[in-house]
């Protein structure tokens, strides 16, 4: 486990017994997650597409496919488990990074002062970690926020009306979670 306060951002994933260089800027990893969740492409397109996230492009076995989605991950130690839960009860999406991108470079810049759009070099799990403390009134956590809102909890009607239109309004398409992008990638 590494600790983020203390020791320096990986640079590389673990590979079959080896360290292999990887691109660490986290727009790199925005589009990893899209090329992941692209259902045009198919698993072998996104397979041979992953060594651009390589510095040393090479053919990616599963080894190395594990280590880019533990980097993708971050600093998320929770075991990534390949195969789909199936008791787990199926959530409609929350966020999404095309979507509520506006909402994101917003927060960096009210509560972080960074400049997405024009900052040179930020890395992923740096990116992770400031995403993940936005506070809960940050535009981004809100939209979660009424995203996971269980309207069957709201019984006032016209709180549940209101909720519902706010739910309607910035609803996402589906997007793949962690366990579905193991599925996905399951030989």
């Amino acid at each position: 486990m590494i600790s983020l306060l203390y020791e320096p951002l990986p640079e590389c994933i673990p590979a079959g017994g080896r360290e292999l260089p990887v691109l660490t800027d986290f727009r790199a990893w925005l589009q990893f997650i899209g090329l992941v969740g692209d259902k045009a492409l198919s698993v072998a397109d996104k397979i041979e597409a992953m060594q651009q996230w390589l510095i040393e492009p090479e053919p990616v076995t599963r080894e190395i496919m594990d280590g880019l989605l533990w980097f993708c991950r971050g600093f998320d130690h929770r075991e990534l488990r390949s195969e789909p839960d199936p008791d787990a009860q199926r959530r409609p999406p929350t966020f999404d990074w095309d979507v509520d991108a506006p909402c994101v470079i917003a927060d960096f810049r009210r509560y972080y002062q960074m400049d997405l759009l024009r900052m040179e070099y930020l890395h992923w799990w740096e990116f992770r970690a400031l995403w993940e403390s936005l506070p809960e009134d940050s535009a981004t956590m809100r939209r979660v926020g009424i995203r996971s809102l269980d309207l069957s909890d709201i019984k006032d009607a016209k709180r549940h009306a209101h909720y519902a239109r706010m739910q309607r309004d910035i609803a996402l398409p589906f997007v793949l979670d962690d366990d579905d992008i193991a599925a996905a990638f399951d030989f």
